[in-house]
C-alpha cells in the first residue's frame, strides 16, 4: 500500500521555479490508496475529516447518477427529435398529394413535388444538419462529456473511496434510469 504523505518535486523552467506536490509511493509508481486527505479537482477541496471525506464520496455518487441521467436524457431527446423530424418529413411529402376518398388512392395535387437524384457520395440514412436538433444535442453532449471528465479526474486520484463512489454512482444511475434507454417500441 502506498504511503499517503505528500512530497514535493521542484522543477526549474525558464529561470522560474515551480513546486508540484506528488503523492509519495514506496516504489515510485502510482497505486490505489485509502487516504482520506486527497484533494478533489483542486487543493481547496481537500477533506480534513472523515465527515468531509464521506461528503466528497456522496458528491461523487451523485455525480455518477447525474452522468447516467444525462446519458438517458440525451438518448431520449435524440429519439424525440428524430421522430419529430420523420413526422415533419411525412407531412411535407403528403402535402403534395391529396387522397381520393372514394378510390382510396393518392393523386398528385397541383403543387409540383420534385425528387432529386441520389448523389453517390452522400451517406445513406443520415439526417440533414438542423439547428433545432443539432445544437440541443451538442449542448447535452457537452454536459455529458464534462461530467464524464470530472468523474475520470476523481478516479485518477487513485483513491479507493473516490473510485468506488464513482462506480457506485454509475451503478445507481443505471439502476434508476437505464430502463429509459431500452428499445421496447422497436424505435
Amino acid at each position: 500500500m502506498a504511503s499517503s504523505t505528500i512530497s514535493s518535486v521542484t522543477a526549474t523552467m525558464d529561470h522560474s521555479t515551480m513546486t508540484m506536490p506528488m503523492p509519495a509511493s514506496t516504489d515510485g509508481s502510482m497505486s490505489f490508496h485509502t487516504s482520506i486527505f486527497d484533494f478533489l479537482f483542486s487543493r481547496v477541496w481537500t477533506p480534513s475529516s472523515r465527515g468531509q471525506y464521506a461528503g466528497t464520496c456522496i458528491f461523487l455518487i451523485v455525480l455518477g447518477v447525474i452522468y447516467r441521467m444525462t446519458y438517458v436524457f440525451k438518448h431520449r431527446t435524440e429519439r424525440y427529435l428524430n421522430a419529430r423530424a420523420r413526422q415533419l418529413a411525412r407531412n411535407i411529402a403528403t402535402a403534395h398529394f391529396k387522397m381520393d376518398v372514394n378510390a382510396g388512392s393518392f393523386q398528385k395535387s397541383t403543387g409540383e413535388a420534385t425528387i432529386e437524384p441520389e448523389r453517390p457520395l452522400q451517406f445513406r440514412n443520415v439526417r440533414p444538419w438542423r439547428v433545432s436538433m443539432d445544437i440541443p444535442l451538442s449542448l447535452i453532449q457537452l454536459v455529458l462529456s464534462g461530467v464524464a471528465y470530472l468523474l475520470m479526474l476523481a478516479v485518477m486520484t487513485f483513491n479507493v473511496g473516490y473510485f468506488l463512489s464513482v462506480l457506485g454512482g454509475i451503478f445507481l444511475g443505471e439502476l434508476l434510469f437505464g430502463r429509459f434507454t431500452s428499445n421496447i417500441e422497436g424505435d
